[in-house]
């Protein structure tokens, strides 16, 4: 017999179901609630439904991995022992259809029946799962890759759903609703009451009974919740919508920084938009400008599993990297400097003395010869190993054609990899002698 697998805490399915766990306890908690203020009680497909996902959210908790001061586990029993002390009994008490078991029991009562309002009342139970959206929701924000503001504001735009729904409930309850209509009709009209209340713009349509303390007190709740809201909304989602691209704004501000001392400077109009340029073409790239590295503090083997990743492009095509041993990978990585250069930018220039050699990951640039083209490299292609090897000037000039990326490793570094590593000695002996730099 083949147990259910262990599902992992952060992965693509515990997500998807955290969401449609949410989901349901949003249409649960305005169904039955809505049910409950009109007297109305149904074991329906809607009911069995709902009781249905919130069963299989056990069966999931009890299969998923658990972290426990930073450190994942696995164990079954771990995790059984972990639910058990945590959430097990608000989504058992949701999950377990207790007033479908007292109705087989007691038989179905009828709407003058007292037991009535029991029945619905077990039913009702089951928003108990909403102590458990604040908990889900915390995880969605771990595991999604979403900005935080947008999680905060999907968080915010929940419980206002929640809000504005229960006040429509409660303006039904204390009689203010119109009573010659249908239940739907007077919830449709509550939850407008509701709405341009708590949106402090109340048309006045829709008034309390003046000779009711009641209605005029959860008008006055009402309206001082609304003006809460009002104030939370234009103190924070503002906040929150213009941080939902915290590098756009720090973007902007830089160009913006840049075009002043650019004009401030003088700088001719032409090399300005080659400046630019190189800004733009970083940000389309790489949705960032900052040279700070935000993940500097990670410990080394850490650091470098994320380069590895980062690089793994660049890595796939350079056949050098591309059928290399993983050490040497390994070691030759953490040495290369990541560079951008313009269409028409010299990475190097024939004459000079050769201080690095390069890795080119994308784009096109072609091989100048006393100023003649003689071939042309694309992504992929190593350039400027020569001079490196025989120790003597640049002899041919890399001139690029397109945006290039290319990685950098300095001579220092390039020395010490020939030492350690014969097989990238002979191979840059090679690549220079199939383009006859060196014999």
């Amino acid at each position: 017999m083949h147990k259910i697998p262990v599902i992992i805490s952060n992965s693509r399915i515990k997500t998807i179901w955290n969401i449609i766990v949410v989901l349901t306890v949003l249409v649960f908690s305005i169904v039955f609630s809505y049910r409950y203020t009109f007297q109305i009680y149904k074991c329906d497909f809607i009911y069995w439904g709902l009781l249905f996902i919130f069963a299989i959210d056990v069966i999931v908790n009890f299969n998923s991995t658990v972290k426990i001061e930073h450190a994942v586990s696995n164990d079954r029993r771990v995790i059984a022992a972990n639910y058990f002390k945590g959430w097990f009994t608000v989504d058992f008490i949701t999950a377990f259809p207790f007033d479908f078991i007292l109705l087989l029991v007691l038989g179905f009562p009828d709407e003058h029946d007292g037991r009535h309002f029991y029945f619905l009342a077990l039913q009702l139970i089951t928003l108990v799962k909403l102590l458990k959206v604040k908990k889900i929701t915390k995880e969605l924000q771990q595991y999604l890759r979403i900005n935080p503001g947008v999680m905060r504001l999907m968080d915010f735009g929940f419980w206002f759903t929640q809000a504005v729904h229960y006040i429509a409930l409660g303006w039904i309850v204390i009689g203010a609703a119109e009573a010659a209509r249908i239940p739907i009709d007077q919830y449709i009209r509550a939850l407008y009451w509701s709405v341009t209340t708590v949106a402090t713009i109340g048309y006045g349509d829709y008034y309390p009974d003046h000779d009711s303390n009641i209605q005029i007190i959860f008008t006055i709740i009402v309206q001082i919740f609304g003006v809460g809201m009002y104030g939370y909304i234009i103190g924070n989602v503002s906040g929150l919508i213009a941080n939902l691209d915290v590098a756009r704004a720090e973007f902007v501000k830089k160009i913006e920084s840049v075009r002043i001392y650019l004009n401030n400077k003088s700088i001719p109009k032409d090399m300005q938009e080659k400046i630019l340029s190189y800004y733009y073409y970083i940000w389309d790239k790489k949705k960032n400008i900052s040279d700070d590295n935000p993940l500097s503090d990670l410990p080394v083997s850490l650091s470098l599993e994320i380069m590895l990743y980062l690089n793994r492009d660049m890595l796939m095509k350079v056949d050098l990297f591309k059928n290399a041993e993983d050490l040497f990978v390994r070691e030759a990585i953490q040495m290369l400097k990541p560079l951008i250069y313009l269409p028409k930018d010299y990475i190097i220039r024939q004459g000079e003395y050769g201080d690095c050699m390069f890795f080119l990951s994308s784009g096109e640039v072609e091989v100048l010869v006393n100023g003649n083209q003689v071939a042309k490299l694309g992504a992929g292609s190593t350039f400027g190993e020569t001079s490196l090897l025989i120790g003597e000037k640049r002899s041919a000039s890399i001139h690029t054609l397109t945006h290039c990326e290319v990685y950098r490793l300095s001579k220092s570094d390039f020395d010490s990899l020939r030492i350690r590593f014969p097989e990238f000695n002979n191979e840059m002996e090679e690549i220079s002698r199939q383009r006859g730099l060196i014999k």
